[in-house]
């Protein structure tokens, strides 16, 4: 099973040069050691705060446990606190209907993340929406959902979209069409409320370290690749 441990937080004014080094240098290679895998760092281009999320994965709510209440992460969020502000986290399990065993990298990928809370009640028509038209509809106009999530420890909204695209104007254009409008308007008006979005863009911090760890075997990274 996928499990997602998404950090969100801003980064404190005049730490931003302490802040870059200690992510290259120390947090990376640490959160590897708790058990947790580092599968994607991004910052906001569009939407609410805070502007950056650490986006690590484990496949076992156990092992899960194990490293967010390890000594090292401990230890970690206590470097990392003095540097950033607004810290928050969540986790989150997969919630159908696409069967993700295990997350991994995505390379050279903008988000469109959609949050939301399906409508009291409103449970079963919804997922049958979301399997017959919203997952078919989004990828048509070039948006692929990832996967979709729900948050399992953390606030709402509860639910996360998880898309992907190639770049800006990619999604730009996707919901400048007639069809993401209407697709829009059916969902909200009958199976959610509290309707977010945010656009994101890769910090290139995890995508190298990893390309270079696959050349290498080791994780050893001198320069900031955002």
């Amino acid at each position: 099973m996928a499990i997602l441990f998404v950090q969100h937080w801003d980064i404190m004014e005049n730490k931003e040069k302490e802040y870059e080094e200690f992510i290259l240098k120390t947090h990376i290679p640490a959160v590897e050691k708790t058990g947790l895998r580092v599968v994607g760092g991004y910052y906001v281009v569009v939407g609410a705060g805070p502007r950056i999320a650490a986006v690590s994965t484990i496949e076992d709510l156990l092992e899960f446990q194990k490293a967010v209440t390890s000594k090292e992460h401990s230890e970690l969020l206590d470097k990392l606190f003095p540097l950033i502000r607004n810290y928050s986290n969540k986790l989150y399990t997969s919630y159908g209907p696409i069967e993700v065993e295990r997350y991994e990298i995505q390379f050279a990928t903008w988000k469109f993340n959609q949050y939301f809370d399906i409508i009291p009640g409103m449970a079963d028509e919804y997922k049958e929406f979301v399997k017959d038209e919203f997952i078919p509809e989004m990828e048509k106009i070039d948006i692929k959902i990832t996967n979709i999530w729900k948050v399992a420890i953390g606030s709402g909204p509860f639910i996360l979209v998880e898309g992907s695209s190639p770049g800006l104007q990619d999604i730009a254009r996707a919901v400048d069409t007639d069809e993401y409008r209407g697709l829009m308007r059916r969902l909200k008006s009958k199976y959610v409320m509290n309707y977010q979005s945010r656009i994101m863009a890769s910090t290139r911090r995890v995508e190298m370290p990893y390309f270079i760890k696959s050349l290498t075997g080791g994780l050893q990274i001198e320069r900031n690749y955002r």
